[in-house]
């Protein structure tokens, strides 16, 4: 298999420096905010409601805001760890969990 191409090392050793829950939290946020916001229309648009102040204030939206979040938060951070641990096998880091 050849070596991965210069800058992309250089980029990796970049964002090593940063630490892995930086990575982490990062990756986490940039998949759960989008994909949250996303879903919540989607799924307020099924259910019929309008998008007045007092639904988006009620219990029931910001409940459910909660769990898509928490559900995409800890995919993206289960994604993230992954990509580390790749990113870290390729450039010859330490590859154990």
């Amino acid at each position: 298999m050849p070596a991965p191409p210069k800058h992309r090392r250089d980029q990796w050793e970049k964002i090593k420096a940063g630490g892995l829950p930086r990575f982490v939290l990062a990756g986490a946020l940039r998949r759960a905010i989008p994909m949250t916001i996303a879903v919540v229309v989607v799924l307020e648009i099924f259910e019929g409601g309008t998008f007045t102040n007092e639904r988006l204030a009620s219990a029931a939206f910001l409940g459910r805001v909660a769990m898509v979040f928490s559900v995409f938060l800890a995919g993206g951070a289960i994604s993230s760890f992954a990509r580390w641990k790749s990113h870290e096998a390729l450039y010859g880091g330490d590859a154990s969990t």
